[in-house]
């Protein structure tokens, strides 16, 4: 089956605010930390790079766009409706007559 444009499936990063983002750093290094000796270098060495990664994340500054400002734009994000007759959707179905 193919996925359709937006699916969860698309390899688009999850959304997660700043106490999320957080929470999920403790629990990285808390797995780090409690790591056997003989585990796999490629987990330890894989859980350090995510680790680190999130950090930096963490560290920038956060985007203007993550409270949900739109700007003086709809709620959709254009003018709608300035052009329109005023019926709902704006165009007529020719069948309606």
């Amino acid at each position: 089956m193919r996925a359709f444009d937006g699916q969860h499936s698309d390899n688009v990063a999850i959304k997660r605010t700043r106490e999320q983002k957080e929470r999920a750093l403790r629990e990285m290094k808390e797995q780090l930390a409690t790591l056997k000796s003989h585990a796999a270098p490629a987990i330890r060495e894989a859980l350090v790079k995510r680790i680190a990664e999130m950090e930096a994340d963490l560290k920038a500054p956060p985007k203007s766009n993550e409270r949900g400002d739109r700007g003086d734009r709809g709620p959709r994000g254009g003018d709608r409706g300035s052009d329109r007759t005023g019926e709902r959707g704006g165009f007529r179905n020719p069948r309606r007559g």
